[in-house]
């Protein structure tokens, strides 16, 4: 039989720290502090050792910030010598849970850190190799510069990304794509001179990586 429990948005503080505690080390920035997230329901699949945030999901961690719809979160088991292979019936959900071992987020895929965002349709964490994959209709923005693809790969040990496209030839518009500005050319025009047309940081591509507006803090 499958156990899980479903926990909405003002209950979910107390259940997420503690299966996020211990050696867990999801990583949204290179930092090591903890990652809060929030949504408006937890569901806890102890048997798979998986977390699932629903609803409007925020995961902040030393000012990264990753949004999505539905948020997985799968974590190893923690061995003990001796103890069963599951948790005795009854036993605190999540008590035999370890380090996450991989992170999945869908729908409306945002990535924002401190000098560059990336959109998506999916976002797929491995902590081993300790790469992000993102998927479906990818953008990329770094100040004025944008890149559009098919699939962008991050390796967070090296800071290497790779975008890659799912078609190839000259002709294809689909294929990897790049605008790059000179940060010479971003100085601000002489008194009297007309403004210059909007930027590609701030044209309708670069508008559309913006991630929803951060929630107002709620009041006591």
């Amino acid at each position: 039989m499958r156990r899980f429990w479903k926990v909405p948005l003002a209950a979910w503080t107390c259940l997420s720290v503690f299966a996020l505690a211990g050696g867990a080390h999801a990583q949204l920035a290179s930092g090591k502090g903890p990652m809060d997230v929030t949504a408006d329901q937890l569901e806890m699949v102890d048997a798979q050792h998986l977390a699932i945030w629903r609803g409007n999901v925020e995961a902040l961690q030393d000012g990264n910030r990753l949004v999505s719809d539905v948020l997985n979160v799968y974590f190893s088991g923690k061995p003990s010598p001796g103890a069963p292979a599951a948790p005795a019936a009854g036993g605190a959900v999540g008590s035999d849970w370890g380090d996450v071992e991989r992170v999945v987020a869908d729908g409306h895929v945002f990535y924002v850190s401190k000098d560059q965002t990336a959109r998506g349709d999916h976002a797929v964490y491995e902590a081993v190799p300790d790469i992000i994959t993102m998927t479906g209709n990818v953008v990329l923005v770094q100040g004025q510069n944008v890149v559009k693809g098919d699939t962008l790969v991050i390796d967070e040990k090296t800071n290497h990304a790779n975008v890659v496209s799912n078609v190839q030839g000259r002709n294809h518009p689909e294929r990897v794509r790049g605008v790059f500005y000179n940060a010479k050319t971003a100085t601000a025009p002489a008194a009297g001179a007309s403004a210059p047309p909007p930027a590609q940081g701030t044209s309708p591509a670069a508008t559309a990586v913006a991630p929803p507006p951060r929630p107002a803090p709620a009041k006591p």
